[in-house]
């Protein structure tokens, strides 16, 4: 069995360029996106639910002066596995990044 991975808050660009692979995300309705994908870093399954005021103001925005960039959101590990190290009442295994997420054209 492999040990697990020790409680560290750290970055890398190839947590974003991962996540950015392999996140989905689903309208869940007009107000909240969920947001899944694997702990670039350890792996764990991870359902993020973005909710309101970011992706509402996007709404109704003409397609020509919307961001075509799209929105940055932080991210971190939220994930309940074994993190040896990890602080008293925290979650996840210390891994964060920003996720890009786009806008599609209404």
């Amino acid at each position: 069995m492999t040990e697990p991975i020790p409680y560290e808050e750290i970055t890398e660009q190839s947590y974003a360029e991962t996540a950015a692979a392999s996140f989905t995300v689903t309208e869940v309705s007009s107000a909240i996106l969920l947001l899944r994908g694997a702990c670039p870093r350890c792996g764990a399954a991870l359902e993020v639910p973005l909710v309101g005021g970011v992706f509402n103001g996007m709404r109704g925005v003409s397609p020509e002066a919307a961001d075509t960039d799209g929105h940055v959101e932080p991210m971190a590990c939220t994930c309940e596995h074994d993190h040896p190290n990890r602080p008293e009442g925290m979650t996840g295994c210390g891994a964060y990044w920003n996720l890009r997420i786009g806008v599609a054209a209404e």
